[in-house]
């Protein structure tokens, strides 16, 4: 009798459970209905559509019935799933955070607004919350995702798309584009209002240019986007920069007891290329550590930069920039960029840093401080201990980092500083000469000559604008000089410095100081006539130098790909050094300019954004997103030399 009253206590409890789990996905399921709906209803009444120039308060009301719904949700399954054994949540993993800060800064904002717009009040600020909610929720799916998917590539590759479609609908919002000046002409105010908004191709080219830190502008960031668009902006690079499965993993160590799961820590491994899923993790909070001290630390030391500004808007900028240098972003609030402020302290000092630092790579840092904290061990050690341990030393990838990039840096600037020392001919001379050659004979002595002008500024001068191009050459994006002046043969130098770009791991593009390094290492193995590539007394695997030359060859066919296009797209076959500086520069994120791209045509501007997205991710991790997964076979074919000249 005992027994049957267990079992069947046991079998209702099962069944209440079971109950539970299903009311539970339901309301779940209505959650997400009312976060489509609340975030539909917060963008209508925002100013996507012909709605928000009357202001329609029903379709706040409707966002505050969203928002409300969700929260009297939450609660219950709050409720729910403390009654099941599986799990117990607290306040902090049950997403009730938002609905009490919101509910609890209501009487705040009442309090504080006007006794005629204290309802509207009331409605903006559950608007915030709500769309803060929403995206908290994308980066909670996309950490779902991460520890549910088996191809790292498609998930990165996915992730630049969602992040692209997200900064495109911002900024297409009014109130990321700046409010032109108030017309003195009679203009009616239809025709400013059409202005204000933001075309589909500007959005789209400044999300994608921002999510991939490229820099590259079709609109000056200054003076086209407003306050709410330059945050827009700034935040689509920090997140881009870092990657947006890294801050999601920072969302994970910062909110809540979980953490990462192990399938979305072994998803970042394969991202951050980590040597194993537990070396992930440390190297995620190395990254957290690193990124915000440099940050602020380099804000502090630009500061002086716009001494002449308000303390508010002098923090602001000092951040801003620093973010975007060490994302290797190259977004500027200036006018011009730095061009002119070369020869400033904190622009060839703690500006190159920060985009040095940036463009060194995680892995590289990491084992930086690693082998920083393991020698300082060991030289404090007794000498017993000192002589049995093993020496600290840095690892094989990082040693090629930090001598390759510092080579290039090196030569960069030489170059730059040579070639742009010698006479050239400026290009409105250039355009003179036309004009007078048109209509008369080639042999005709009244045609001009060329004159041949000698290079601007001091040796002190040229000196500093060489070492930041040099710096900025390999992935920034910064100027202090018009590259649309550089001599020809400098275009030529500097294509080929983007083209390499920076190390694996980093903020940066381009095909990677290592594979790079490993080519050179393996020209100079076959002149030698060794088999193998060899250095430092190791022995790169023969997969790797394979894939460093096929990322070498699909880089090629790449950027000359996209530069033929772009002829093709503008008809300007006389402009192709620009355009094919404007493709590797797209390619390899960089986002210097030779003064093309805000001219291009739409085709071009469409072409500029894939490539871009392309140079982000990888073209060897995009073709593996592509690509079809192998059937189960292994086999090798038989063996057949060819001729190879």
């Amino acid at each position: 009798m005992l027994d049957t009253d267990s079992n069947s206590t046991s079998f209702h409890q099962k069944m209440m459970q079971s109950r539970r789990h299903v009311q539970m996905g339901r309301l779940l399921k209505s959650e997400h209905l009312a976060m489509l709906t609340g975030g539909g209803s917060v963008l209508m009444h925002a100013g996507f559509t012909e709605v928000a120039a009357a202001r329609v308060r029903e379709v706040s009301i409707i966002a505050f019935l969203c928002f409300l719904w969700i929260t009297i949700s939450r609660i219950l399954r709050f409720r729910l799933q403390q009654k099941t054994t599986l799990y117990r949540p607290t306040l902090l993993t049950s997403g009730l955070i938002l609905p009490a800060v919101c509910l609890a800064g209501l009487p705040l904002v009442a309090a504080l607004s006007s006794t005629g717009h204290r309802f509207d009040a009331l409605l903006l600020w559950v608007e915030v919350i709500l769309a803060t909610m929403a995206v908290t929720s994308l980066l909670t799916a996309i950490r779902q995702l991460a520890a549910r998917t088996h191809n790292s590539a498609i998930l990165l590759v996915g992730s630049f798309l969602a992040l692209i479609t997200v900064g495109t609908l911002l900024l297409k919002h009014p109130m990321c584009r700046a409010k032109p000046e108030t017309p003195q002409d009679g203009t009616p105010a239809a025709v400013v209002s059409t202005v204000m908004e933001t075309p589909w191709d500007v959005a789209l080219f400044t999300a994608t240019s921002a999510s991939c830190v490229t820099g590259l502008i079709v609109e000056d960031t200054d003076t086209y986007w407003s306050p709410v668009g330059h945050v827009v902006i700034f935040c689509l690079f920090q997140i881009g920069g870092l990657g947006i499965l890294t801050f999601g993993a920072f969302v994970a160590v910062l909110s809540g007891r979980h953490g990462m799961q192990f399938r979305e820590a072994r998803t970042l491994r394969e991202v951050l290329d980590a040597e194993s899923v537990h070396g992930s993790r440390r190297l995620l909070v190395t990254i957290l550590l690193f990124t915000v001290s440099v940050e602020l630390l380099g804000a502090v030391m630009l500061s002086g930069l716009w001494a002449d500004k308000p303390m508010g808007q002098q923090m602001w900028f000092s951040l801003f920039h620093s973010v975007s240098a060490f994302c290797n972003a190259g977004f500027s609030l200036n006018p011009g960029g730095f061009d002119g402020l070369g020869s400033r302290w904190q622009v060839w000092g703690p500006l190159s840093w920060l985009i040095i630092l940036g463009g060194l790579g995680f892995p590289v840092v990491h084992d930086l401080w690693t082998w920083l904290r393991r020698r300082w061990r060991h030289d404090h050690a007794t000498p017993l201990f000192r002589k049995a341990g093993i020496r600290p030393h840095l690892s094989l990838h990082t040693r090629i980092v930090l001598i390759t990039g510092a080579l290039l840096l090196v030569t960069g600037a030489f170059l730059w500083f040579v070639l742009e020392s010698l006479p050239r001919v400026n290009a409105s001379e250039i355009e003179d000469r036309e004009v007078a050659v048109v209509g008369q004979d080639a042999s005709d002595e009244n045609i001009p000559e060329f004159i041949a002008t000698p290079p601007d500024g001091s040796v002190t001068t040229r000196m500093a604008d060489a070492w930041f191009q040099s710096v900025t050459f390999r992935t920034a994006g910064f100027n202090t000089v018009d590259h649309q002046e550089q001599h020809p043969a400098t275009k030529l130098m500097a294509i080929f410095l983007m083209f390499i770009g920076a190390a694996p791991g980093s903020t940066g593009g381009g095909v990677k100081t290592v594979v790079f390094a490993i080519t050179v290492l393996n020209i100079r193995a076959v002149l030698k006539g060794h088999s193998r590539v060899e250095v430092y007394n190791r022995c790169i695997p023969a997969t790797q130098v394979a894939r460093s030359l096929s990322m070498i060859a699909l880089g090629m066919f790449i950027v000359m790909g996209t530069a033929g296009l772009l002829v093709i797209f503008e008809h300007k076959p006389h402009l192709f050094i620009d355009l094919l500086y404007e493709a590797t520069s797209a390619f390899a994120t960089v986002g210097v300019s030779a003064g093309v791209t805000p001219d291009l045509s739409l085709p071009s501007r469409v072409l500029i954004c894939l490539v871009m997205l392309l140079g982000r991710v990888g073209p060897v991790t995009m073709l593996l997103a592509m690509a079809a997964p192998r059937d189960g076979g292994h086999y090798d074919y038989p063996e057949e030399r060819v001729s190879l000249g």
